[in-house]
């Protein structure tokens, strides 16, 4: 009696756990099923836009309902886009599946970055940038409200004007490439000669800026161009 009973309960509990591994790898088939299919409608965006642009493109599908099953294609799935909408940020994408005749749509979100540099860390006013101050990550183009960087050597050597939280880009205004005060090489330039005294900057300059300079030799105040970091030149 109670040997009966224990294999009856042996069976049922057999077939209960074979049913759940059954569940469970039909699940996880379905999951795989619409990784796959999310992975190939993100692919056929990216190379589209990328083919159209010479800009950076993220893209990034949204989830499909649960309740979608995906059926089997043992052909290659086929991607559409109209023209309309591959021009928005969020780009509607027909997969189908020509040997059965399903199909259904995709949303693909796609965003334009660019590197941006920006500070690794919170700095005061005054900070000489160093290479270990400073990071670039990439940011989506319309979060961008001013001129930027790209290149983490563009501004080393400078100095922040106005405290800046960690992460937010570095813009030229927030730059003093000569800061008032600063010692600077007061370069003389003209066709048949070049030469270089020692100067202070009276006022703060970016590059490619008119600044006020005092020569450190005659005591003259003069006006010269910002040409690097602690650097100046006038034209003689």
């Amino acid at each position: 009696m109670k040997k009966s009973y224990y294999y009856q309960v042996v069976v049922k509990l057999a077939m209960f756990f074979g049913l759940t591994i059954n569940v469970i790898a039909a699940e996880t088939d379905i999951h795989l099923a619409k990784q796959q299919l999310i992975a190939q409608a993100e692919n056929y965006i990216a190379t589209k836009l990328t083919a159209e642009s010479h800009k950076t493109i993220k893209v990034n599908a949204m989830p499909i309902d649960d309740r979608i099953k995906i059926p089997v294609c043992h052909s290659k799935l086929n991607f559409s886009v109209n023209n309309e909408s591959i021009n928005q940020s969020n780009i509607t994408v027909k997969a189908q599946c020509n040997e059965n005749n399903w199909y259904m749509f995709l949303v693909i979100k796609a965003t334009e970055i660019q590197p941006v540099v920006v500070l690794a860390s919170a700095v005061s006013p005054g900070t000489l940038l160093t290479e270990s101050n400073l990071r670039i990550i990439q940011m989506d183009t319309k979060r961008l409200r001013s001129t930027t960087f790209s290149d983490i050597d563009e501004i080393v050597g400078t100095r922040i004007k106005r405290r800046v939280p960690a992460g937010r880009p570095i813009s030229p205004s927030n730059l003093c490439y000569v800061c008032k005060g600063d010692s600077v090489t007061i370069s003389a330039v003209s066709e048949v000669m070049h030469v270089k005294t020692s100067g202070i900057a009276l006022e703060d300059g970016n590059m490619g800026d008119t600044i006020s300079v005092k020569n450190s030799r005659s005591s003259k105040r003069i006006k010269a161009k910002v040409a690097d970091t602690g650097q100046v030149e006038v034209n003689i």
